[in-house]
């Protein structure tokens, strides 16, 4: 009876010491949240005199216990990760009541990542409860069969809930902290990005850099924009974007590589692929062009699983981020498609502000009722090609064409059909002139003509024939256009935009008084 009370006590102050000395470590946990679970794994084991103690907690998505804290005999056989279902420790989550293995060499229950058990230990097994639901389990290891005693397993019952309450919230605070940091340096890169001089490309290669060093587990990453009907890879972090840069996808092949509908698709949601299936669809997708080149640098082989966020700029999908993991397969955690979604942000605005920019540009040089460009363009370009000719040697032709009759359109017919007239004027030329070649309206009735790399004999050539068709087009006004023009050239009529106008303007009117379609030199 008196060995049985000094044992009692004797255990009554060992918990005494122990309670105090979780409170200890409890306390400084509030301070640095990080370190709690290994302090309060080897508080236990130290002070619990047991022979291991591991705590391991659910991950994000609840599919996997990680162990994050090993003591004494545990970090010999350290959990790592447990998947959904497999073991005692899911069995006393399931369960939600501790599970206690009296020999655990000899349950086959047990699972030992790894390996197996090399010596004789008894286990207990506590589930970790928070306020929203299971957190973890706590694991305790005793020496020799049947190792724990009943008190020993009261006791620890009872201790994992303010341990569990205490997990959650340093997980939270955890979560807090990283969750603010990210943000800092989401805002840092916002600001740097809209302080860049830099083109569109430039600036999804370094938001992709930037999603590789902040998303959790992202090893590489690539974005491929829309350009047309098509889909080109614009921005990569390790791999060869030049490598790359012939590759295209339709729409549908996008859509087939999401795997998920549509509506998920537009809505931006985005997607996990483990490896093969990614192997699997980029076998059944295959590039409209490129698709060597996709062999050769999309390093399929040793992919691991992928992250892919649509990016849906106005209802239209305008690119997609793909991120990478090629050594872990749950490099990814819910944190990770948080991240990514808000990259996938980022990439939106800039596609957008580059939409955007485009029209303005647009609207600023084009002519609103023609379609070609306006005096402003053409007087800027004409300055360029000029001053690239004074350094190559290269010729350069200017012509000035008078729309003859535009003003009696106006007056007798309305202006509804002197616009027409003036709509297959740009047509014409638009139609007639190469790609290289600058077409304007220059005035009410004016258009104006740049031929870089053209000597004046060509150019007059290329005009004439325009303006034998326009003679020949009948509409609203009567039987063909009359247009006149005046042909300049490089070097020979002088080597300033003005002399150039100039020269252009005065064989305009002298082709008109002459009554012919086009007057050059002489």
């Amino acid at each position: 009876m008196e060995t049985s009370v000094v044992r009692n006590t004797a255990l009554t102050a060992d918990r005494a010491q122990l309670l105090w000395e979780l409170v200890r470590v409890l306390h400084e946990g509030l301070l640095d949240a990080a370190s709690l679970p290994q302090q309060l794994a080897e508080a236990l084991c130290r002070r619990g005199n047991f022979k291991g103690v591991a705590l391991l907690l659910l991950d994000s998505s609840s599919t996997a216990l990680v162990g994050v804290a090993h003591a004494g005999i545990s970090t010999r056989y350290p959990a790592g990760r447990i998947p959904k279902g497999r073991g005692v420790s899911w069995e006393a989550v399931h369960k939600r009541r501790p599970v206690y293995v009296p020999d655990l060499r000899a349950d086959p229950r047990v699972y030992v990542p790894g390996g197996s058990f090399e010596e004789a230990l008894s286990g207990l097994f506590v589930p970790l409860r928070g306020r929203q639901g299971p957190v973890g389990v706590l694991v305790v290891h005793a020496p020799g069969p049947d190792g724990i005693p009943p008190e020993d397993r009261a006791f620890l019952e009872e201790v994992a809930a303010p341990l569990a309450l205490a997990l959650e919230n340093a997980q939270l605070y955890d979560r807090m902290v990283r969750a603010v940091a990210l943000l800092s340096e989401l805002l840092e890169v916002t600001r740097a990005l809209a302080a860049a001089e830099l083109d569109v490309a430039a600036l999804c290669q370094r938001v992709v850099g930037e999603a590789v060093r902040l998303v959790p587990g992202a090893e590489r990453a690539s974005l491929s924009v829309r350009e047309g009907d098509e889909y080109v890879f614009v921005a990569a972090v390790g791999y060869d974007l030049e490598g790359l840069r012939g590759v295209r996808f339709t729409e549908a092949d996008r859509l087939r590589w999401y795997g998920l509908d549509e509506a998920s698709l537009l809505a931006g949601k985005p997607r996990l692929l483990s490896g093969e299936e990614a192997r699997r669809r980029a076998g059944a997708t295959r590039p409209v062009r490129g698709a060597e080149a996709m062999d050769r640098h999309g390093d399929l082989d040793s992919l691991q699983v992928t992250l892919g966020v649509p990016i849906v700029v106005d209802g239209r999908l305008e690119a997609f981020l793909n991120l990478d993991s090629h050594s872990d397969p749950e490099a990814f955690t819910e944190e990770s498609v948080e991240v990514a979604t808000m990259f996938a942000q980022q990439v939106a605005a800039i596609l957008k502000g580059a939409r955007l920019r485009a029209l303005l540009a647009h609207q600023a040089t084009t002519d609103a009722l023609t379609g070609v460009h306006n005096r402003r363009y053409m007087e800027q370009r004409l300055r360029e090609e000029l001053a690239r000719a004074a350094r190559s040697g290269d010729p350069v032709s200017f012509v000035l064409l008078d729309v003859v009759g535009l003003k009696r359109v106006n007056d007798t017919l309305g202006h509804a059909a002197g616009d027409l007239m003036l709509q297959e004027v740009a047509g014409q030329l638009r139609s007639a002139m190469r790609a290289s070649d600058v077409v304007c309206r220059y005035g009410g009735d004016e258009f104006a003509v740049l031929l870089p790399e053209t000597r004046p004999e060509e150019a007059a050539r290329a005009v004439q024939r325009v303006l034998d068709a326009l003679a020949r087009h009948p509409g609203v006004w009567g039987e063909g256009i009359p247009v006149s023009a005046g042909v300049a050239a490089f070097p020979e009529d002088g080597r300033a935009p003005e002399a150039l106008v100039s020269t252009a303007d005065r064989r305009m009117y002298r082709a008109r008084r002459l009554g012919v379609r086009v007057c050059g030199e002489g």
